[in-house]
């Protein structure tokens, strides 16, 4: 199976090619709360770079904590002319164990910029849910790829994404 980057006989070795085979990351090293906001917004954590004229599988872990009422809402926002999309698995809107034990999940393929809807299932900004977010994404052009997020309805009781979610992202191509 090829890899990228592609390294044939007597293709020197330089900083970018090496560059070019780490993957990109970017972490929450601490929390971000909102409230009273359904508007979307973009993490200010979880932001990549992508190249343009490129295939990349870009994953995000995310750790949320919400209210029954206020509940948690994500979308994504990608390079200007990108293809693809993203496979989401997390707490259904119906979602109702506090204990996150035994909860209806919800789990599907959906546009980048398509609404999914998760429950507040733990009813707490302290006690953590998550959700797993994946796509691939054929782009276009240079631009960023960002987890947008915001509450699925307004509640002063703030929706937490918390410390320790992440996102990646690999050049496949």
């Amino acid at each position: 199976m090829p890899q990228y980057p592609l390294i044939l006989p007597g293709h020197d070795i330089t900083e970018a090619l090496l560059n070019a085979m780490h993957p990109l990351f970017a972490f929450k090293a601490a929390h971000t709360d909102r409230s009273s906001t359904t508007t979307f917004a973009p993490d200010p954590d979880l932001i990549l770079p992508l190249t343009g004229s490129a295939v990349w599988r870009v994953e995000a872990w995310l750790l949320y904590g919400a209210g029954s009422t206020g509940d948690f809402k994500t979308s994504w926002s990608v390079p200007s002319g990108a293809t693809g999309n993203r496979s989401v698995l997390g707490p259904g809107s119906t979602a109702s164990d506090g204990g996150a034990d035994n909860i209806a999940m919800r789990a599907g393929v959906h546009n980048f910029g398509t609404t999914a809807n998760y429950n507040g299932v733990r009813n707490s900004t302290g006690n953590l849910s998550f959700v797993l977010e994946t796509a691939t994404i054929w782009t276009a052009s240079a631009g960023d790829v960002a987890i947008l997020w915001a509450q699925n309805t307004s509640d002063a009781t703030a929706t937490r994404l918390g410390a320790g979610s992440y996102m990646t992202a690999r050049r496949l191509a």
